[in-house]
């Protein structure tokens, strides 16, 4: 009962939350640790929002620079972020092509955590760290339990695909 109660007076009191439906795409390069330049992008899609946050999921594909080849990552991740702050995690897959001519590939599945922060939305640069988490057994071919990466974008502005009206 008090459950109820708390959330009518939350929707009550919010009249700015509700669905919010958008997509920002962003391109980024930085650093991994223990094997290089790493760059890709990301679509992120809003889909509700409160007064303080949006929430959605974002998809991020992304190139990993390792002496003599590269990894590729690819995730789909849970979404909140603001003006400030973006926070992310989720689940993926890291491939590598191999053999004569690359037409092997080998995967594995790991887990996303991401974080990135800016100080203006649109004008300055956002910093973030992001892990790959992998299981080593099934992993062989990178040397750390986990692809730790820092690296940097530009937010774009969001392009507005539905956004509730005021009652």
């Amino acid at each position: 009962m008090f459950i109820a109660i708390y959330s009518i007076s939350l929707f009550a009191q919010n009249v700015e939350t509700g669905p919010h439906v958008y997509v920002s795409p962003r391109i980024n390069i930085g650093y991994t640790f223990g094997a290089g330049l790493n760059y890709g992008f990301d679509v992120v899609v809003g889909l509700y929002s409160t007064k303080n946050f949006n929430f959605g999921l974002a998809y991020s594909h992304y190139f990993v620079n390792v002496p003599k080849d590269f990894h590729r990552i690819k995730s789909i991740n849970l979404v909140i972020e603001n003006d400030m702050v973006n926070a992310r995690i989720g689940v993926g897959v890291v491939k590598r092509k191999w053999g004569l001519r690359n037409i092997n590939k080998a995967t594995a599945p790991g887990i996303s955590v991401d974080i990135s922060a800016g100080f203006d939305q649109y004008r300055a640069p956002w910093i973030g760290v992001k892990s790959f988490i992998i299981n080593r057994k099934r992993w062989t071919f990178f040397d750390l339990p986990s692809y730790i990466s820092i690296y940097g974008y530009f937010k774009t502005e969001e392009i507005e695909i539905y956004e509730q009206a005021d009652p």
